[in-house]
Order: structure tokens, then C-alpha cells, then sequence
């Protein structure tokens, strides 16, 4: 998943100081707690702030939600998730890597990008913050499938809009499946897989 940028903008630029502390602290709860063990008290205090900050910076708890959001998407993309159109790395299999990398390297990333998106089937300011991000994500996937159909590792038909959701729900599903089960889901061999299956489709 990655966050669209303004060129020239570093992730997370925007966020420094306490407001930076602030989303620091509630991503690291929510990795410890889930969202259902969320509490304001204890954002300020692992922050080591007040409550009135909280409140001048994000107003609500469901501003901060969605301002975590954003700060979520900046790590996945500060992790190198975000494949540019012009690289040559710009392939399904890159992405595949890449993603794996970033989730064994933040084991708690995954757990976080779960909690806050079923929270955004429910809540409408984080399925605001959401949307941006995964439609921003699947373009990039896009991107990805467009080289490689220029390259010939993909057949000349595929549809670039409708594999980058396949590929997009499976990172998402077998986020999920790992979260549960560890043990029961290899995603170098799935991702392999999957890529195979897509490369040998015809239309």
C-alpha cells in the first residue's frame, strides 16, 4: 500500500514534533491493544504529552484514527513499498518482495493496516483516509502490469485495472491469514504462484 506524495516530499514530513508523537504512539497500540483497547489517556501518556495536545492537534479520536491512516500508508511507503512506473524494479514480483520484506521487517505493520481498515467499513472519516490510498496503491500495481505486458512476461490482453485488485486482495487476504496462522501460509510460494498463473493466462 503506498500514499501518494507531492514531489520532493519525504513520508511523514508533515507530521513532526507532537503531532508525530502522537500518531507514534497510537500506531503502537493499536499494534498492542487493537482498536477495541484504544484509550486517549493512553496515547498522551506513551507519548508523553496531555490531553488538551491531543485536542489541538486532531480534535477527535476519530481525526487521529484517520490521520493514522495516513501515517501508516507514509511507513509502508518510507519501507520502499512504492514501485515508481519508470524503475525496472517496477514488476509484480518486485511488489511481491518488496511487501513480503516490509512485513517481516514490521510485524506489527500488518496487524495496525487490518485493525484501521475494518474499522473503515464502519467509520466514515477512516473509509475517507482510506480510499485515496488504496486507489493509489492499485494504480501503482497497474503500472506494475502494464511494464511487464511490455516487457512479454504478461500476456498482451491483461487487464491491468482488474489484476491489480486480484493482487491487491491477495496481499490484503494473506495479511490476514498470516496474522492468524503464521505457519499456515508461505507468501514467497502464493505470491510465485499467483504470478505463474497470471503470466500463463490467455485471453
Amino acid at each position: 500500500m503506498a500514499r501518494p506524495h507531492k514531489k520532493g516530499r519525504s513520508p511523514g514530513l508533515a507530521d513532526q514534533g507532537p503531532r508525530r508523537d502522537l500518531l507514534v504512539a497510537a500506531y503502537e497500540l493499536i499494534a498492542q491493544k487493537g482498536l477495541e483497547g484504544l484509550r486517549t489517556r493512553d496515547i498522551v501518556a506513551r507519548a508523553g504529552l496531555n490531553i488538551s495536545t491531543l485536542h489541538y492537534h486532531f480534535g477527535t479520536k476519530e481525526a487521529l484514527l484517520a490521520a493514522v491512516v495516513l501515517f501508516v500508508a507514509d511507513k509502508f511507503a518510507g519501507e520502499g513499498v512504492e514501485l515508481a512506473a519508470t524503475s525496472p524494479e517496477a514488476t509484480l514480483r518486485g511488489h511481491f518482495e518488496r511487501t513480503r520484506a516490509t512485513f517481516r521487517r514490521n510485524p506489527e505493520l500488518a496487524i495496525v493496516l487490518q485493525e484501521l481498515a475494518l474499522r473503515a467499513q464502519r467509520d466514515a472519516a477512516t473509509r475517507k483516509a482510506f480510499r485515496p490510498i488504496l486507489k493509489f496503491w492499485n494504480l501503482s500495481v497497474e503500472e506494475s502490469v502494464r511494464a511487464e505486458v511490455r516487457a512479454g512476461t504478461l500476456p498482451p490482453g491483461a487487464d491491468a485495472q482488474e489484476l491489480a485488485l486480484v493482487i491487491t486482495s491477495f496481499i490484503m487476504g494473506a495479511m490476514t491469514q498470516h496474522g492468524v496462522n503464521p505457519s499456515s501460509l508461505d507468501f514467497d510460494a502464493l505470491s510465485r504462484r499467483l504470478h505463474q498463473l497470471i503470466a500463463s493466462a490467455r485471453r
